[in-house]
């Protein structure tokens, strides 16, 4: 029996073979088939010596060793036959034992899978878990701020309805005083429209009375200047007589010394009269003058026709505000 301990494999003890994660009494029992607890009892009960085979001599008929003979052979026949039920049964044994460790190893693994498989799906679930609650904080962050935003946006409309309200209320009032207001307009630019023709009517009758006037002044200046020319060239004409005169004074002063004094005396009665001449000619008329009364006049015609083309703007702007006014 000492043989037999060493050399049967060790097997694991009832708390390794115990599967951790809802291993009950009942699986653990169901492990042992039914089988082996059949094949012990046949091997228990193949160990009954009651009836040995070829043995029918009674014992008191035979000598002392025949006695011992027959003894020796009934223990030899029994040892054969427990040796060789042990033997049966010892192998059964083995291979019962070896076939429940391969199904110990087997479920071993297979709750080891499981409860690898197990941990992983609970990491993952963990991690999931964390994201959710990531997810949930994110979305309470977002909802009191999407809270906070519908307040102002309710407080927005509020003011916004109030406003519209107001405004509502003082724009008829605005609508009204616009209304008075355009009228008013219209009547002041139909009377500015008034004023503008009639004023328009009078540049252009006074345009054209000053244009008139400043023709015949223009004709009477030519004719006036034209005339005093003539005399200027007259007069020139005059003063080179005079020097020709003095050259022959001076000639007939070199001829007769004597009638000098007279000649001389001629020449600043002429020269005088000359000079008088002159000066009354200054008096009565300064070329300059003219000149500068000629280019008032011109400058006053300019400034007219100014003044005409800017009231002619003027009422063309007002048609265009008024066509505009009537449009709209």
């Amino acid at each position: 029996m000492m043989e037999i301990n060493r050399n049967c494999p060790t097997t694991p003890s009832s708390d390794e073979l115990k599967p951790p994660i809802f291993t009950s009494k009942e699986q653990t029992s169901s492990i042992i088939p039914i089988e082996l607890n059949s094949e012990i009892n046949s091997n228990i009960y193949a160990l009954n010596l009651t009836h040995i085979t070829g043995i029918h001599t009674p014992i008191n008929s035979l000598s002392l060793n025949e006695q011992l003979r027959l003894e020796r052979d009934i223990a030899h026949q029994s040892s054969v036959i427990t040796r060789d039920s042990f033997t049966t049964t010892y192998s059964s044994l083995q291979t019962m034992l070896s076939q429940m460790q391969l199904k110990v190893a087997a479920a071993f693994l297979q709750e080891t899978e499981y409860l690898q498989q197990r941990e992983q799906r609970l990491e993952y679930e963990e991690q999931l878990l964390i994201e959710r609650n990531k997810q949930l904080e994110n979305l309470r962050y977002e909802r009191e701020r999407m809270e906070e935003d519908f307040i102002q946006i309710k407080n927005r409309l509020e003011s916004a309805v109030m406003q519209v309200t107001k405004f509502k209320t003082d724009g008829a009032e605005i609508l009204q005083t616009l209304f008075s207001e355009s009228r008013q307009i219209d009547e002041q630019l139909s009377e500015l429209i008034s004023q503008s023709m009639a004023s328009l009517v009078r540049t252009r009758s006074i345009i054209n009375s000053k244009t008139n006037n400043f023709i015949e002044k223009s004709d009477e200046i030519r004719a006036e200047f034209n005339d005093r020319t003539t005399l200027i060239r007259n007069t020139e004409l005059a003063i080179t007589m005079m020097l020709e005169l003095i050259n022959v004074l001076n000639q007939l002063n070199i001829e007769h010394s004597q009638d000098l004094s007279i000649a001389k005396t001629d020449f600043d009665k002429k020269n005088q009269d000359f000079i008088d001449l002159s000066q009354t000619i200054k008096h009565n008329w300064d070329i300059k003058k003219e000149i500068e009364q000629i280019n008032l006049l011109e400058n006053e015609k300019i400034q007219v026709q100014q003044e005409l083309l800017e009231q002619t703007l003027l009422l063309e702007n007002l048609k265009t505000v008024l066509g505009r006014a009537i449009i709209s």
